[in-house]
């Protein structure tokens, strides 16, 4: 079985490195935006068999639910990191593929999720972020599988890890995957580029 597993945590205390442009109540509103559009776009693709979402948030279960995604409840909350390791070992027995991704890509297309279960062959694909430095999706073909360690510098760790291990490792580069809104600089990009058709902008445009 092939499965996407989407890790969400609460939107009220999202997007921290924007503070400097959005006040605390527009940050919690732009990461709901930007996690509907994923919702959104999983729901089109064709290759998945299934979506986990992964949340401890009540308003992420009830945005999930009407796509008919299964929801796994997150009991104990200990950061992104913990929370795709978790998954990843309790989906590892079921799937034939699991595809990890962020839950802040405004500019994703379904496209992206199909290419990259029908075109990895290493037991791991890392995608990275726009200035490959994080890690916005990873690919396992069980039994392989890494620890995940997000946050700064990502990437090349994973990389680091997928040697160690003695798994191959494929790297990506997928725009709607790297593309996340993280920083200021994301945002202006976002605003000068928009994918007009999205939630996310319609935030934006609403909330200037």
């Amino acid at each position: 079985m092939k499965t996407v597993l989407l890790p969400v945590k609460e939107f009220a205390n999202a997007k921290q490195r924007l503070s400097a442009k959005l006040d605390p109540p527009a940050r919690a509103g732009l990461a709901r935006a930007m996690c509907l559009d994923v919702l959104k776009t999983l729901s089109r693709t064709c290759v998945p068999n299934r979506v986990v979402v992964f949340t401890a948030a009540d308003e992420v279960i009830q945005m999930a639910r009407p796509f008919g995604f299964d929801v796994v409840l997150e009991k104990s909350v200990d950061g992104h990191s913990a929370a795709v390791n978790r998954m990843v070992l309790e989906l590892l027995p079921s799937s034939s593929r699991i595809l990890s991704i962020a839950s802040d890509l405004p500019s994703l297309v379904p496209s992206e999720i199909d290419f990259v279960f029908d075109a990895a062959s290493e037991p791991i694909t890392l995608i990275p972020s726009r200035d490959w430095t994080g890690t916005n999706g990873v690919l396992f073909i069980p039994p392989a599988r890494i620890t995940m360690e997000y946050g700064e510098g990502s990437f090349r760790r994973h990389l680091s890890k997928a040697a160690a291990a003695g798994h191959p490792a494929d790297i990506m580069n997928l725009p709607g995957i790297a593309f996340d809104i993280d920083t200021p600089e994301d945002l202006g990009l976002f605003l000068d580029d928009p994918r007009q058709d999205s939630q996310t902008w319609r935030y934006l445009m609403n909330h200037r």
